[in-house]
């Protein structure tokens, strides 16, 4: 993949397999990946995305945990994704009010979410437009704050032994601090992200959207899953066109891995979905 920065990557195909893309596939296909996630376990959502979209362009947006704390960090890490996907827009390469999606956002954890809405914010900033016409599959999120899901989030990037114990201490008391920092005083601290993530997600406004599907496990032990389904329940009421589908004995993004005949069908069957909806 071409490096844009320490966040952003893209695969373009050959413009011989560009040439023989069907015209039903998307053209751009977004991964907003999830909090520290590895290149390898990164690399295989790629090769499921390009084994059924071989001809399409990726755009992979990576997320590092000190962003969590560090709104400015966050929305400035999304900024070459933004200008990379102006330019397939300047270059003919997607139309800006397409009458069918031509991107379709994979978006992971709350990382992802982070993330899927900074380039949201951001693309309403500098061009005064919503983003353009897209479908999403939300994998594992959005979440929102609660002891245990936040604390087990922080932890899992440590291994377990002697290390783990010594941050767990630092890790209590930075969930500690957050929620006295936005609660009694959200005043002055303003927005918590991960309360953004689930208004802009669903704010319209910045939303062009045919179609989303959230995917979730009810194992999972780092963002509930109720708070998706309250997310969706919320996106629902607000004019959205949403597909659940819930993994009872899945963990944490682990959802192709667990059944990933299932998953691909998902994917598959939102996407065709999208470009079934007129606009």
């Amino acid at each position: 993949m071409t490096k844009l920065s320490a966040h952003v990557f893209t695969y373009e195909p050959s413009e011989t397999r560009v040439s023989s893309a069907a015209p039903s596939d998307p053209k751009l296909i977004i991964l907003a990946a999830w909090m520290d996630a590895q290149d390898v376990h990164i690399a295989k959502y790629i090769a499921h995305h390009q084994s059924m979209y071989p001809n399409a362009v990726i755009l992979l947006i990576k997320f590092v945990m000190k962003e969590a704390m560090l709104a400015p960090v966050a929305a400035s890490a999304v900024q070459p994704a933004v200008w990379y996907l102006r330019s397939l827009i300047n270059a003919g390469d997607l139309s800006i009010t397409p009458d069918r999606p031509e991107i379709l956002a994979h978006v992971f954890s709350n990382g992802g979410a982070t993330s899927m809405q900074n380039l949201y914010v951001s693309y309403n900033k500098l061009f005064g437009q919503p983003f353009p016409l897209h479908c999403t599959i939300f994998d594992s999120c959005p979440g929102l704050h609660a002891f245990s899901t936040s604390y087990n989030a922080m932890i899992a990037g440590f291994p377990r032994g002697l290390l783990r114990l010594i941050v767990a201490p630092f890790i209590v008391l930075m969930i500690i601090t957050s929620w006295i920092w936005h609660i009694p005083f959200g005043f002055i601290a303003g927005e918590d992200f991960l309360s953004k993530n689930a208004r802009v997600l669903n704010d319209r406004n910045l939303v062009k959207q045919t179609n989303r599907t959230y995917i979730y496990g009810k194992a999972d032990t780092m963002v509930d899953w109720h708070h998706i389904e309250k997310h969706a329940k919320k996106a629902i009421s607000k004019g959205f066109n949403v597909r659940k589908e819930a993994f009872e004995n899945s963990p944490h993004v682990a959802h192709m891995r667990t059944d990933s005949e299932r998953y691909r069908h998902i994917v598959e069957e939102t996407w065709n979905q999208a470009i079934a909806t007129t606009h």
